[in-house]
């Protein structure tokens, strides 16, 4: 059984997700009311996405020293607080600044959250709970829209204050119902540190890259999916509810991935889910009807049980900095998805949409390689006589 501290955090996922995915509902009367063009809407989210993913590392660096309770429980409410006065931003630069400030309080609660659940958890079952972990973001960036679109409906761009009494109440019982990490604890994982040695900077390397090709298949995927099935003479609904299956299965493997890892292993299930994401891609493109909503659920199950996984894997291969390791892989490896879908957009812009995203399965072909070489390397790693004591191996 997982402990009460594994559902908290998945809770306070769940709520820092659900203050924070709003913002394309937002956009709109913000724009309206202030005159934003694409371009500047286009830099809030390249904002926010930078803040979130390229401080992530940093933040871990210092909460594998600190009290990554707290930090968990504080940065919900931070970023809470923030999210919910936006909509008192009264210029497009305090709208910027607003939104590079909850930046930082992701930035620090994703490695302080997945440090935690790991620090909480026996190590057979580490996958099942960063699983849990995710889900209760996936979950939270579902509900976020849905809540907040009522408070704009009412009250205008005022009413994303409907988010305050929810930060007062849930962010307080969070913060109660975590406390502080005991001594007991904070020992327990000295001597964790103590016994990991230097680490393995490769495999970290390695898994790093592996995210970074698992977010650029993503995004790109999500961004121009809608659009692709709309030249293929499908409606708006339709590609709405494509994305709606996409995102419903990635949950469900959010969900089970890191069971499965924990069953057979965490390199097998990346690697297998990289393997069959291309060859599934492929046949996306090519087929349509009842197979094509199927593909769909496939994709999205298999990047879902990428993400756990990758999680845990990190964590092992440097287990001296579990939350450094943590923001490595949910930071800095989903920033680059900006950039491939960016770059799928050019190609695009001067070929076609279909020569583009058939040109997408280069990324998970590229996942795939990296894991082959990061396995070859915990092999090799793992039968060195000179393997530090104390260090488990990966499955």
């Amino acid at each position: 059984m997982l402990t009460n501290t594994v559902f908290l955090v998945a809770f306070g996922h769940f709520l820092l997700e659900l203050f924070h995915q709003y913002l394309p509902v937002f956009y709109p009367l913000f724009r309206a009311e202030f005159g934003l063009t694409y371009e500047q809407i286009g830099i809030v989210t390249l904002v926010a996405t930078t803040t979130t993913s390229m401080a992530q590392p940093l933040f871990g660096y210092f909460i594998d020293r600190w009290d990554a309770r707290r930090i968990t429980a504080l940065s919900v409410i931070w970023l809470g607080l923030v999210m919910a006065l936006v909509g008192f931003s009264n210029s497009y630069w305090s709208l910027l600044v607003a939104v590079a400030l909850a930046g930082f309080g992701s930035a620090s609660f994703h490695p302080a959250g997945a440090s935690v659940v790991s620090k909480a958890t026996a190590r057979e079952k580490t996958g099942r709970a960063v699983s849990f972990f995710a889900v209760g973001g996936n979950m939270g960036s579902a509900v976020s829209p849905l809540l907040v679109a009522v408070g704009l409906g009412l009250l205008g761009l005022r009413g994303t204050i409907v988010l305050l009494p929810v930060v007062v109440v849930a962010g307080s019982w969070l913060l109660v119902g975590l406390g502080r990490e005991g001594n007991d604890t904070r020992e327990a994982h000295r001597q964790r540190q103590s016994r990991a040695g230097q680490g393995f900077a490769l495999g970290l390397l390695l898994i790093t890259l592996v995210a970074m090709t698992r977010s650029w298949f993503q995004l790109s995927l999500t961004t121009y999916l809608p659009i692709l099935l709309e030249n293929r003479g499908h409606s708006v609904v339709f590609g709405g509810q494509m994305l709606f299956i996409f995102s419903l299965f990635t949950g469900v493997g959010s969900l089970l991935g890191g069971i499965l890892a924990d069953k057979v292993g965490r390199c097998q299930v990346l690697l297998a889910c990289f393997a069959l994401l291309g060859p599934a891609f492929w046949l996306y493109l090519h087929t349509s009807g009842i197979v094509h909503i199927t593909l769909t659920a496939g994709m999205g199950f298999l990047l879902g049980c990428t993400y756990p996984t990758a999680v845990v894997v990190a964590q092992e291969v440097w287990s001296k900095g579990l939350a450094m390791a943590s923001g490595l892989v949910m930071g800095l490896g989903w920033w680059p998805g900006g950039l491939g879908a960016s770059f799928s957009g050019w190609l695009a812009d001067r070929f076609t949409l279909e020569t583009a995203m058939e040109s997408l399965v280069i990324a998970p072909a590229l996942g795939a390689l990296l894991m082959a070489l990061l396995a070859l390397a915990l092999r090799n790693r793992e039968s060195s006589p000179d393997l530090e004591l104390g260090r488990a191996p990966i499955r």
